[in-house]
């Protein structure tokens, strides 16, 4: 009798030793899962391009990422909790770091020019691009038609006078439109403030480069072209773009940001760096 007694009390014994064991094996089954361990709370750590577009997007005097839209962008991170890395590249090489998924985002306008391989955020900025005028808004073209006879500089590779008139380089070739190409931004501000031409194509934030090169200078803008700016995000980082967006909305229920969805001006005023005038190319 008490040798069934003994085997019962090993039986239970080793029913129960399988028991605790089984219950261990799942919790670090559980603890070892990627979704476990992968916390959707957790920080994110994002790698963002840009490119050199002061006074929206650019590196300050000490090297720090800065800008209008840069600074938006670093507070969407914020919100979002993400720990946001930026690097300043030229155009080509954003696009096609991006492209390649060697970047996880890119600050840029959206015409539609990434949809194979990234989603635009819910979060987007105006652009606007127009004349500069010497001569006054009456000189100011308001359609393609309004063109012939004028003096226009544009910056080589720009593509938004395009949107505005597509036949523009053919009105060049055949002498209805005197057009003058500078080489970038601030030859094409430098050309303009010595009249070279009375017309300017470039965005709002051409008066940046006006400002820091004379002050003083008096001249008239009009925008025809408004595109939006948007961070586009990588189709392989699902999470980040839902961080992206959740942060929108956390930062427009907030009333932080303005009718162009930029920080107001006093936190702004906190938080943004100049940039350098760059020199010339």
């Amino acid at each position: 009798m008490s040798d069934m007694v003994s085997l019962i009390k090993e039986n239970l014994y080793c029913w129960r030793y399988a028991l605790i064991l089984a219950s261990l094996l799942s919790l670090l089954s559980l603890v070892s899962s990627p979704s476990i361990m992968a916390n959707p709370k957790s920080p994110l750590v994002v790698q963002i391009d840009s490119f050199s577009f002061p006074p929206i997007l650019h590196r300050s005097e000490s090297g720090e990422f800065s800008g209008t839209m840069g600074e938006t962008v670093k507070k969407l991170c914020e919100a979002g909790d993400m720990i946001c890395s930026f690097d300043v590249v030229p155009l080509s090489r954003a696009y096609k770091n991006i492209k390649s998924g060697r970047t996880d985002a890119l600050i840029t306008i959206n015409v539609g020019q990434l949809n194979d391989c990234c989603i635009p955020s819910d979060w987007a900025s105006p652009w606007r691009a127009g004349f500069f005028s010497t001569t006054g808004l009456s000189e100011i073209p308001e359609t393609p038609e309004d063109l012939p006879g004028k003096s226009l500089i544009v910056v080589l590779g720009m593509r938004s006078p395009y949107l505005f008139a597509r036949e523009m380089d053919k009105m060049a070739e055949e002498k209805r439109l005197d057009l003058l190409k500078a080489p970038n931004i601030l030859s094409s501000v430098r050309m303009f403030l010595a009249n070279r031409a009375p017309l300017l194509w470039g965005g709002e934030d051409f008066e940046w480069y006006i400002r820091k090169i004379d002050a003083e200078a008096r001249y008239d803008f009009k925008p025809v072209v408004e595109l939006p700016v948007v961070i586009w995000i990588n189709k392989d980082k699902p999470r980040v773009l839902e961080r992206f967006n959740q942060a929108f909305r956390t930062i427009s229920e907030a009333k932080i940001l303005t009718d162009d969805f930029l920080l107001r001006p006093q936190i702004m005023k906190e938080r943004y760096l100049d940039a350098v005038l760059p020199r010339e190319m």
